[in-house]
């Protein structure tokens, strides 16, 4: 009867150690994979963003870009905000990434905010 309660004891201090030395390797790697992933993200693509203008916001503002009567962007805050709701309103399944290239597209090509 001790034998085995020595034995089960065994088996989690073992399951502890076998845990506790995967985190150690693992999440370094992980953390590296994470920061990577953000890094590349931060950096706007003007030709992904014309893509997906072409794609999906031409339908409406046509090629080269046109103005549908509203106010006109005054920031680079409130373009990114009007793609986002565009692309919410009319339901793309765009991510943040794709936002921030459109966005930065249009802004180059058409709207030359500095802020």
């Amino acid at each position: 009867m001790i034998r085995i309660r020595v034995l089960r004891l065994e088996l989690i201090i073992l399951k502890m150690v076998k845990t506790s030395l995967l985190s150690l390797f693992l999440l370094p790697s992980l953390s590296w994979a994470v920061t990577n992933i953000t890094d590349e993200k931060a950096t706007p693509s003007i030709p992904d963003g014309k893509l997906l203008y072409d794609e999906s916001c031409a339908k409406c503002h046509h090629a080269p870009y046109e103005s549908l009567g509203w106010n006109e962007m005054t920031s680079k805050a409130e373009l990114k905000q009007m793609v986002d709701s565009c692309s919410d309103h009319f339901q793309l399944d765009w991510n943040e990434q794709d936002i921030i290239d459109t966005s930065e597209y249009l802004n180059t090509e058409f709207f030359f905010l500095t802020q």
